[in-house]
């Protein structure tokens, strides 16, 4: 029996119906992980996140997988965040934890002001989500939610503390998932 057999619906209980996941070899190219799609309850948002992941995550205090909400309509962009920054903690045989800041030097979403992503509990599901407990009540995956994030609101993070991003997202009343949202960023001081 494996300690994450209750992996699956702890996904589905949290987020929403299971659609479907890539294999590991999809796009030509073999994968650590697969890249599962999941339907919120709501019909207006999908969250991609990974299965397998937890295998490469070496010296992490939990197992981790990835995952990225956003809307309906934004499903390619949340894939491709998604997959980009698990490839780059495969090939690097890192891990992330909360406050992590992964960025790109370059735009990383094309059509979009998002250059990285910010390593956070989820923003909109409750605490219960963010931790995967094995049937004694005991800790053994962690999910990391990739908060898409504009260079000038990494900037923020670096110069002021990830609190201060969090509270211009609040004063803003910002749709953490909605890449299309506007930037709260350093330049906006």
């Amino acid at each position: 029996m494996s300690a994450f057999e209750g992996f699956p619906a702890h996904v589905e209980k949290h987020v929403g119906r299971v659609r479907g996941a890539d294999s590991r070899s999809a796009g030509g190219r073999e994968r650590a992980y697969n890249l599962v799609y999941c339907d919120h309850a709501d019909g207006a948002h999908v969250t991609v996140l990974t299965s397998g992941l937890r295998e490469h995550t070496a010296g992490a205090p939990l197992p981790q997988e990835l995952l990225c909400t956003l809307r309906r309509d934004q499903e390619l962009y949340a894939k491709h965040l998604v997959a980009v920054i698990a490839e780059l903690l495969t090939e690097s045989r890192a891990r992330v934890g909360y406050g992590a800041l992964i960025m790109n030097d370059r735009i990383l979403l094309p059509d979009t002001a998002i250059a990285g992503a910010l390593a956070a509990p989820h923003p909109y599901l409750g605490d219960e989500f963010d931790v995967l407990l094995d049937d004694g009540g005991r800790p053994v995956l962690q999910l990391i939610t990739l908060v898409p994030i504009t260079r000038a609101e990494s900037q923020l993070v670096a110069r002021y503390g990830r609190d201060a991003l969090y509270d211009r997202w609040e004063s803003h009343d910002s749709d953490l998932v909605d890449i299309f949202r506007s930037d709260v960023g350093i330049s906006q001081f």
